[in-house]
C-alpha cells in the first residue's frame, strides 16, 4: 500500500475524487446500509483537506477521512475530524490509526478536535486523546456520539 496523502478538494484529480467516493459509499451507504447524501459542502470548502492511503490501483482508496473546521455554534477555531473509514480488507492492520495519526500530527497539539463517533469506536478515538460528551444519538440508524480532545496550549491548528 501507498503513503498516506493528503490534499485540498482543489488540488485532487478526478481518479482521486473517485476513489475516495467509491470508498465512502462502499463502506457508509452499502456495508452500513445509510442512504444519505456523503457528499457534502464540506468536501469542497477551502480548508477541509482530504487524507488517504491509496491501494495497489490508483482507482482505489484503502482508507480515508477528511478534515474540517467545526462549524457548530461556539466552537470558534476548533476542527472536526469525519468521514473516516477503512476498507474491509484492511481493517484490523493498523492503517487506521496510522492515517488518523497522520490527522491528528498535521492538526497538531494547539488544535481543539471534535468528532461524531460511531459508539462501537470509542475506544480507538480514546488512544487519540478523545473524551466523549453529550449523550449518545441516533444518525441513520448507527448510534454515535460526540468526542472532543481539547487544544493542549493555545488553540490555533494548522497553518
Amino acid at each position: 500500500m501507498s503513503r498516506i496523502k493528503r490534499g485540498k478538494f482543489a488540488e485532487l484529480d478526478g481518479t482521486t475524487v473517485f476513489a475516495l467516493a467509491r470508498l465512502r459509499q462502499e463502506v457508509f451507504i452499502v456495508e452500513q446500509e445509510c442512504a444519505y447524501p456523503d457528499l457534502d459542502e464540506y468536501d469542497l470548502d477551502a480548508e477541509t483537506v482530504h487524507f488517504w492511503v491509496e491501494g495497489e490501483d490508483p482507482t482505489e482508496a484503502v482508507a480515508c477521512l477528511r478534515v474540517l473546521r467545526n462549524r457548530a455554534p461556539n466552537s470558534e477555531g476548533a476542527w472536526k475530524i469525519g468521514r473516516v473509514c477503512t476498507a474491509l480488507p484492511a481493517r484490523g492492520t493498523g492503517l487506521s490509526a496510522k492515517l488518523f495519526g497522520e490527522a491528528m500530527d498535521f492538526l497538531g497539539p494547539d488544535a481543539e478536535v471534535t468528532l461524531g463517533a460511531q459508539t462501537y469506536a470509542t475506544g480507538f478515538y480514546r488512544k487519540f486523546g478523545f473524551t466523549e460528551e453529550g449523550d449518545e444519538y441516533d444518525e441513520d440508524g448507527i448510534m454515535h456520539i460526540e468526542m472532543r480532545r481539547p487544544a493542549m496550549r493555545n488553540p490555533s491548528g494548522p497553518e
